[in-house]
């Protein structure tokens, strides 16, 4: 029986509060961030861009030297999309690195956008405006083609969540691992990803959210139970996950793309 996998990755996460970003510009607080980082096994999510990394740090991180998500938020906001276009593509070659890309440049971006426009700096025009842009440019550097025979993956996010950009983070990394996707989008029903399960197949079925509300539900845990009947393995991630990679509840969870990909190179 094919192998199915379940995975809810949700990208948007914050870092758990004992892996906050230095409040100083220092090359020791840096240091210090970067050991509780991989002292947990998570990849740093979030770096001040006043903290001067140097760079033997950014070597470890797997960084490349241009990272650099206030220039891309800056972009995003003047609504630039050549330039959103160059700032997204990640010029270093391991998957690695290409993960470590797009957790701090990508993600620190979007989530500035996000936290901008919460507390009404943002108007929803320039909002809406940015997701649709790096929508666009993030779309853009996906494998023209894949095998045929490659494994599948299914991307959607759960009821109630209308929030897709970090999903498309992870098909990307899917697809630069050599996996075909198959992209429902937002608001899947829980039913209807039963279907698409009986349906397609997939290995994996990848969802993305903000918050762990969605999977408290009796709904998700019959989905939960019916995987298990197929052999799946359950991953979940997002702000609410804390302290890198655990399992709970019979389901394992990722708080980075990197630490996805770590995980996903075994598969």
């Amino acid at each position: 029986m094919t192998k199915t996998i379940l995975l809810l990755l949700a990208l948007a996460a914050v870092p758990a509060l004992a892996q906050q970003p230095p409040t100083k510009s220092s090359e020791q607080q840096a240091r210090t961030y970067i050991t509780s980082a991989f002292m947990t096994g998570a990849a740093p999510m979030i770096l001040s861009d006043d903290v001067v990394v140097q760079p033997e740090l950014r070597q470890r991180l797997a960084l490349p030297a241009d990272a650099n998500s206030r220039t891309l938020y800056q972009a995003l906001v003047d609504g630039d999309e050549e330039a959103v276009r160059q700032l997204v593509t990640p010029h270093v070659e391991t998957m690695v690195q290409r993960a470590s890309f797009l957790d701090r440049v990508v993600g620190d971006a979007l989530r500035k956008i996000g936290k901008k426009w919460e507390c009404g700096e943002l108007s929803v025009d320039v909002e809406h405006r940015a997701s649709f842009i790096v929508a666009d440019a993030v779309d853009r550097l996906r494998p023209r083609t894949m095998p045929r025979d490659a494994a599948l993956a299914v991307l959607a996010c759960p009821p109630t969540e209308a929030h897709d950009l970090p999903l498309r983070l992870v098909r990307l990394v899917f697809e630069w691992c050599g996996w075909r996707t198959e992209f429902l989008g937002a608001e899947l029903p829980w039913n209807d990803a039963t279907r698409a399960i009986e349906r397609d197949a997939p290995r994996v079925i990848a969802f993305s959210a903000r918050t762990s509300e969605p999977f408290h539900h009796d709904d998700f845990a019959a989905l939960v139970e019916r995987c298990a009947a197929r052999s799946t393995i359950v991953i979940t991630g997002g702000e609410w996950a804390r302290g890198g990679q655990a399992v709970e509840r019979g389901y394992y969870r990722f708080r980075s793309l990197r630490g996805f990909e770590k995980w996903l190179r075994n598969q």
